[in-house]
């Protein structure tokens, strides 16, 4: 059954499906950027949500300022839910509110909330449905207590179907690792899903904001009526790699703004450089567009998505990602990047392999995002690894651990990993490969057999002899909501208390401490401590925030590709409301000057 749209709704969805890969024009530039465009591809994103983020400010979180930058970056049509239906329990008013709202836009779609274990949601349903003429409402299981076996949710799911709407499922909105420590809410547990809406025939449920295990993933892609969006997909061929498992058609484009930066979930798409033309139309517009009207009878089946091979897409020439500043203003940063991690927790079983083809996944998104040096870290035979097999061969094999250096001389840089838990094996290596070798610096990892919390005894004749070497360091942080899951992880905080023992050296934060709002803080009055910003989703302020309590030139940018994505890392910094100067301290000039002093 298709849903009765209202007339201003209908002719704006019709104007933009028509539109469709058929008009070059893109919309309104950005006065503030100079984002790349598809030159032939109107985006619908299907995921952004109005008014206030809960828990912190957000730098889109005013309407008009948020359809301006989905404007400026190609978005024609926006599928808009409410933040104020997480908790707010007056949901009646809360639809209200979204109706009155995405009427001053064209550009918005309101997408109601409904909460089903509030009395008289059918009500709210039917106000959805009749009053403002919504193609669609979203669900929050997880925020307002129910699991997916509650039996008002099947009531709901049919009644929606039967009232030609679609439904949206948001699976999370934040990584729970970072949430509030007064309200920590897990992931919807998605298993009961596909027998779910096999009791609902003609259901069009889309997943939100989902990162799912390979197995669960297909057997959600088994249940025709199940969709997934891109907000929360990782890695730099992650999305390509969610098209080509599941079948055609179902993925959708979506951006989780403004809680995650738009340009981000934009670049996602495209610095793979795996999906050609037709498909990123797919996944940016057409399917969204099917998805919407939901008439089987007036709509043809989606295309075979093409992926191109490793060869293809090695060869093809570098181009342009959309949501990433123009190619001569990325060269114009000339980035570093301090933290590349190809294969970081095993190179393979001898000892390369792996690392080499994990650098060459990589590839296409290092040329997208013009990048003049990465810095990975190796395993040197130290007992960083569980596989003493490996642990010998980089021992009696050191060629092994140079080998990239010495294919990518010109692009590749080294910190090796150390192991604070036998020093003096990692003092030998400091001999080794800093001191005779060709390595920059170290890194002291957060996981694994080498992870020791950073303010151990044991670090003080590693810092010592580092110093002496003019090595930098890289130390792995994270603040995990709740306490650490393993006692011999670090904290930004710990690493203060490090540093205030050895003020003359310079340390890096990894990740920031991951949640970043009190890593910045624990390290603030620690001048000799810079952050580094990889690592966690794109949520939008992080950069604005380390700027205003530490400055840029305390700042420095790290990819972790290609375990993550381009578009999430590097859009942190180009994305950023703060200065070109400031943007071209973190993207390069601070890791050059840390690692030469005289250099720049």
């Amino acid at each position: 059954m298709n849903h009765p749209l209202s007339e201003f709704n209908r002719r704006q969805f019709l104007t933009t499906a028509t539109a469709v890969g058929l008009t070059a024009s893109l919309g309104i530039k950005s006065t503030r950027s100079a984002e790349n465009q598809l030159p032939d591809i109107q985006i619908i994103d299907t995921n952004v949500n109005l008014f206030q983020w809960p828990f912190r400010q957000l730098p889109l979180d005013d309407t008009q300022t948020l359809v301006q930058k989905l404007q400026s970056l190609g978005i024609k049509q926006a599928w808009a839910g409410s933040y104020e239906g997480i908790l707010h329990r007056d949901i009646t008013s809360v639809n209200q509110r979204l109706t009155d709202q995405c009427r001053r836009f064209p550009l918005l779609i309101p997408i109601g909330s409904i909460n089903p274990t509030l009395p008289g949601w059918e009500s709210d349903l039917q106000q959805c449905h009749q009053k403002h003429q919504m193609p669609g409402i979203r669900l929050h299981p997880n925020y307002h207590g129910y699991t997916l076996k509650d039996p008002r949710l099947l009531t709901l799911l049919q009644q929606a179907t039967t009232a030609g709407l679609f439904v949206q499922l948001a699976v999370s909105h934040e990584d729970v690792r970072t949430q509030h420590e007064s309200l920590q809410t897990a992931d919807v547990d998605l298993t009961p899903l596909p027998d779910l809406a096999a009791k609902v025939p003609g259901l069009r449920l889309q997943l939100l904001n989902a990162k799912l295990r390979p197995d669960l993933l297909n057997k959600l892609g088994q249940s025709p009526g199940i969709y997934f969006d891109t907000a929360r997909v990782e890695s730099t061929d992650g999305v390509p790699e969610l098209v080509k498992h599941l079948p055609a058609g179902r993925v959708l484009f979506g951006s989780h703004a403004p809680f995650l930066i738009p340009e981000a979930a934009l670049v996602r798409v495209s610095e793979s450089s795996i999906l050609d033309t037709p498909a990123l139309k797919s996944v940016l517009a057409d399917n969204a567009t099917r998805f919407f009207s939901g008439s089987k009878a007036n709509q043809k089946q989606p295309a075979k998505i093409n992926v191109k091979t490793g060869d293809s897409k090695n060869s093809a020439p570098p181009h342009q990602t959309a949501g990433l500043p123009a190619n001569e203003v990325l060269e114009g940063y000339r980035i570093w990047d301090s933290y590349f991690t190809p294969a970081h927790s095993h190179p393979g079983r001898d000892g390369s392999s792996a690392l080499i083809a994990e650098i060459e996944r990589a590839m296409p998104a290092i040329k997208a995002g013009k990048f003049e040096k990465l810095c990975y870290f190796p395993h040197v035979g130290i007992g960083t690894t569980t596989d003493r097999d490996l642990e010998q061969r980089l021992q009696t094999h050191p060629e092994l651990v140079e080998q990239p250096l010495k294919r990518w001389p010109d692009l590749l840089l080294g910190m090796i990993q150390l192991n604070a838990n036998n020093v003096p094996a990692s003092l030998d290596a400091l001999t080794r490969w800093l001191q005779d070798g060709p390595m920059r610096g170290v890194y002291f990892p957060g996981g694994g057999p080498a992870a020791l919390t950073c303010t151990h005894r044991n670090f003080d004749p590693l810092i010592e002899r580092i110093s002496d070497l003019n090595g930098v360091i890289m130390q792995h942080t994270w603040f995990i909501t709740g306490g650490k899951k393993s006692p011999r992880m670090s904290t930004p905080s710990e690493l203060a208390m490090l540093a205030k023992r050895f003020p003359q050296q310079k340390f890096i934060c990894a990740h920031a401490g991951g949640e970043w709002e009190r890593g910045i803080r624990a390290v603030r009055d620690s001048e000799n401590i810079l952050i580094e910003t990889s690592g966690f989703d794109p949520t939008a302020g992080f950069i604005e925030m380390a700027v205003r309590e530490l400055g840029a030139s305390r700042i420095i940018f790290g990819s972790h590709l290609p375990s993550r994505s381009l578009g999430t890392e590097l859009c942190k910094i180009t994305a950023a409301q703060i200065s070109e100067a400031d943007k071209r301290l973190i993207l390069g000039t601070n890791y050059r000057q840390l690692l030469n002093p005289t250099s720049d």
